[in-house]
C-alpha cells in the first residue's frame, strides 16, 4: 500500500507540472503492454507514468512512475535517462530501474510523434534488462 501511495503521490507532482502539453504512449516488450500518460517531454525534465495493460493471460497489475531527463536533443531525435519507480503485482513487490529511451520522430511535419526505443537495467527480485518498443504522441502546443 505504501507503494501505491508514493506512486500517487509522483502522479500528482508530474501532472501538476505540466506546462499545456500532455504525452500519450503505448509500449510493449513482446509480451506485456504498457499505457503511458506523462509530461512535456520537450522539457530538459519530464516525468511518465505507465500501467499494465493486461489480457486474458497478464492479469496482474503493475504501476510505474518515471523521472527522465533529457540527454541529446536534435529535430530527429531524442536521447534521455532517468529513474523508474514502480510496483509490479505479480510479483507482489517494488522494482526500480534505469531507463535510457531514445525517441525518433520520423515524420518532419508530425514532430509530436514519435516511435519509442527504451532499454532499462532493474532490479525487482533479480537484476534484469528489459527492451521495449513503443509510440508517443505529445498532445498540446
Amino acid at each position: 500500500m505504501k507503494i501505491f501511495n508514493l506512486f500517487c503521490l509522483l502522479l500528482v507532482v508530474s501532472i501538476g507540472s505540466a506546462n499545456g502539453q500532455v504525452a500519450v504512449g503505448v509500449y510493449s516488450n513482446g509480451l506485456l503492454h504498457q499505457i503511458a500518460v506523462g509530461t512535456n517531454p520537450g522539457n530538459k525534465y519530464f516525468g511518465e507514468a505507465r500501467i499494465l495493460a493486461g489480457d486474458e493471460y497478464n492479469r496482474f497489475f503493475s504501476l510505474e512512475a518515471i523521472g527522465q531527463v533529457n540527454i541529446k536533443r536534435s529535430d530527429w531525435h531524442d536521447i534521455s535517462g532517468g529513474l523508474m519507480l514502480g510496483y509490479h503485482g505479480a510479483l507482489d513487490r517494488a522494482r526500480v530501474g534505469l531507463p535510457f529511451l531514445m525517441a525518433i520522430k520520423p515524420i518532419e511535419a508530425h514532430r509530436n510523434f514519435a516511435v519509442m526505443l527504451e532499454a532499462t537495467p532493474m532490479y525487482a527480485y533479480d537484476i534484469a534488462l528489459r527492451g521495449t518498443f513503443g509510440i508517443r504522441y505529445t498532445i498540446g502546443d
